[in-house]
């Protein structure tokens, strides 16, 4: 998970400083929102092309196989210890993916600011762009943590999205169907649109919900700008990019910078919490479950962490005993074999 984070982030300081170029050409406001939308899309189609990972998109994504993992007791209704384990573990691979985007994105910032301030004797970012960065990430004298809101709202969305794409992809049979193309049957060889058919057909829907996630991610400032509306989005990935690059180009203290530092963990923590709750809401209100009570499934999960605070960093494997007093079956089962 971290490599593939790493690789992320890599992509995402390089989407951010073209988004940051972009808003400084002096487009109207809707070009620059339009080109910022197709800059984070086709970057979220890439990453996922690649193989990489965006840390906020797993939870959206994966609270539908989530709730199937989920045991229900007499009543119907989620038992707490079980999924207080499941959050625990989505905590866990969500803490790795972040850290992998928000390091190697900040790492990447930094380095391309000093390369560039070396060879043009000038920081990359001018006074004023580095101003509204630090601004763009004040989670106390602005709505900063309202707009990571917002895009964690988007975050779920695009799990929506994928999934009805991915439905379409099979109620179309891309698969089969894609090979007989006329025009891909005048530009490729039968063998190709066979791969391609069946790739598209596999990722047809991250591909979908990922460019509808970037354009959203672009477009949301201009309609708060339109309407007179606080919408905008902040995005744990894209304000670690941006603090690296505003962090070198002001010349920032040791403090300032760690103080932005928070505020990007604080933007990450809100993009997963209303992302992941929309959707695992959704999933268990399919499944006909209901959460029991949440004050008692925050007391197990608090009891967990404060019996191995090690769960949240690493997977701890259960042993399994029996009824006799404590031989672990699952060991005993592969002496035998």
């Amino acid at each position: 998970m971290f490599y593939s984070a790493a690789g992320g982030g890599v992509i995402i300081a390089l989407m951010a400083l073209y988004k940051i170029h972009i808003g400084s050409l002096g487009f109207s406001p809707f070009v620059t929102s339009l080109l910022a939308g197709l800059n984070y899309g086709i970057g979220f189609m890439i990453i996922h092309i690649l193989h990489c990972t965006v840390a906020t998109k797993q939870p959206a994504m994966t609270a539908a196989s989530f709730a199937e993992q989920v045991d229900l007791n007499e009543g119907g209704k989620a038992v707490d210890n079980k999924l207080a384990k499941l959050l625990i573990d989505v905590c866990r691979s969500q803490s790795v993916a972040v850290f992998g985007n928000v390091s190697i994105a900040i790492l990447l910032a930094c380095a391309i600011s000093f390369g560039y301030a070396h060879l043009n004797q000038q920081p990359i970012l001018d006074a004023h762009t580095t101003a509204y960065q630090f601004k763009s990430i004040d989670i106390i004298n602005h709505p900063t943590l309202w707009y990571a809101a917002i895009a964690g709202l988007w975050l779920f969305c695009s799990g929506i999205i994928a999934g009805f794409f991915d439905n379409r992809a099979d109620y179309l049979n891309l698969r089969q169907r894609l090979p007989f193309n006329p025009l891909l049957r005048k530009i490729m060889r039968p063998k190709p649109r066979r791969v391609l058919a069946a790739y598209i057909h596999k990722h047809y829907g991250s591909l979908v919900g990922n460019f509808i996630f970037g354009m959203l991610l672009g477009m949301t400032g201009y309609f708060g700008h339109l309407l007179g509306l606080p919408l905008d989005i902040r995005h744990v990935a894209f304000s670690s990019a941006n603090l690296g690059y505003a962090a070198v180009s002001g010349n920032v203290g040791f403090g300032t910078f760690m103080l932005g530092i928070c505020s990007v963990l604080a933007i990450g923590l809100v993009n997963l919490i209303v992302s992941f709750t929309l959707a695992l809401f959704v999933a268990l209100r399919s499944r006909g479950t209901k959460i029991g009570s949440v004050g008692n499934l925050c007391k197990s999960f608090w009891q967990q962490i404060k019996a191995n605070p090690l769960i949240l960093f690493f997977p701890v494997t259960p042993v399994q005993t029996d009824k006799d007093g404590g031989k672990d079956t699952a060991k005993e089962g592969e002496d035998k074999h």
